[in-house]
């Protein structure tokens, strides 16, 4: 029976994996066709794709919950948001800054990380009567909402900005500057037909919806044939292999040089996970929130974003010694919680 439970994980994962990239790569391709703007394609489409694989499971768990399909999903889909959350900020950016010290600016920080700790607040906030409600999924999907928005004008301030100061150094020195662009915007229209992009982003939905049905039946075998809770199973195994995107994301783009998208994708994927993802499934069907989070994970999290905060504000650098600080905090959360805190 094992031997199916791992083989069923492993195809969850795949799902889950290159179903989110066929959605994006179709997404991304319609957008541009259409003239959307490449700053919103960047800043919703790419990245929200890190996180699909949260919203799929969230969304999956809610409709097998109303079909009485899995018994405790609710802890297993709550502990996958928080599993992940932990995970990315713990282990992943412990073992980005290990492969190599990695950088982001302190404008960023105070951006990214301060949204982060507000999203973090506003779900422990919700979650503290131990269930989140459908009116309750309504406010973290549109405090999501409102982030992106913001977000957004942020980006388009600082773009106007930078055209502001090279205009100026253009007339008093006669620089003439190269615009720059992300790889987002680099890319031109795509050649291929609208029906391939239908494709990609239909196929992708399809695998993602498979991927995380596969997931959560066999995370909830996992628990079962093991007697291991439901909370257990959400926040390590199924928060682990969802957290994948954003690791293989990271590892790429820090070997591309670009520091700030790696740590910048982590956070903003953990303000999706723990805003849009949640939502996404509770809008569905209430989830009942283990209260071991509440007293265990959550703190915790908070404390791993004070140890981010001070690492990154000090010097805008996360050495090896303070990456392997981060990774010594999950090792340490691990053994703690399966001695004294799994229920």
């Amino acid at each position: 029976m094992l031997w199916a439970i791992i083989i069923g994980l492993c195809l969850g994962f795949l799902g889950l994996y290159f179903g989110s990239k066929l959605v994006v790569i179709g997404l991304e391709n319609l957008a541009l066709r259409f003239g959307i703007s490449q700053l919103l394609i960047g800043l919703t489409i790419l990245s929200i794709g890190t996180s699909l694989p949260e919203i799929a499971v969230s969304i999956m768990g809610g409709i097998d919950k109303i079909f009485g399909l899995n018994h405790g999903i609710d802890a297993i889909v709550i502990g996958n948001k928080v599993g992940s959350f932990l995970t990315q900020i713990t282990l992943i950016i412990g073992i980005l800054g290990i492969i190599q010290p990695i950088f982001i600016s302190r404008w960023k920080l105070k951006r990214e990380g301060v949204s982060m700790a507000i999203a973090l607040f506003i779900f422990f906030i919700i979650a503290l009567d131990g269930i989140i409600t459908q009116i309750e999924a309504l406010i973290l999907i549109i405090s999501y909402i409102i982030y992106l928005i913001l977000i957004i004008y942020s980006e388009r301030r600082v773009t106007r900005k930078q055209r502001e100061i090279q205009e100026f150094l253009r007339q008093r020195d006669g620089i003439e500057f190269e615009e720059i662009k992300p790889d987002c915007e680099k890319k031109e229209t795509p050649d291929c037909s609208i029906s391939k992009d239908l494709a990609y982003t239909v196929f992708g939905l399809l695998a993602l919806i498979i991927g995380a049905e596969i997931t959560l039946l066999s995370g909830h075998e996992l628990a079962r044939e093991f007697g291991i809770p439901e909370n257990i199973v959400g926040i390590f195994i199924l928060g682990l292999e969802t957290s994948l995107p954003e690791l293989i994301a990271s590892i790429v783009a820090i070997r591309r040089d670009s520091f700030g998208i790696a740590v910048g994708d982590i956070l903003g994927s953990n303000i999706c996970d723990i805003l849009l993802a949640t939502g996404s499934g509770a809008i569905i069907v209430s989830f009942k929130v283990p209260n071991v989070l509440l007293i265990y994970e959550i703190p915790l999290l908070f404390i791993a974003i004070g140890f981010i905060f001070l690492f990154f504000w000090t010097s805008e650098i996360l050495n090896r010694y303070e990456a392997g600080v981060m990774v010594s905090i999950f090792i340490g959360y691990t053994i703690f919680k399966f001695l004294f805190f799994q229920m």
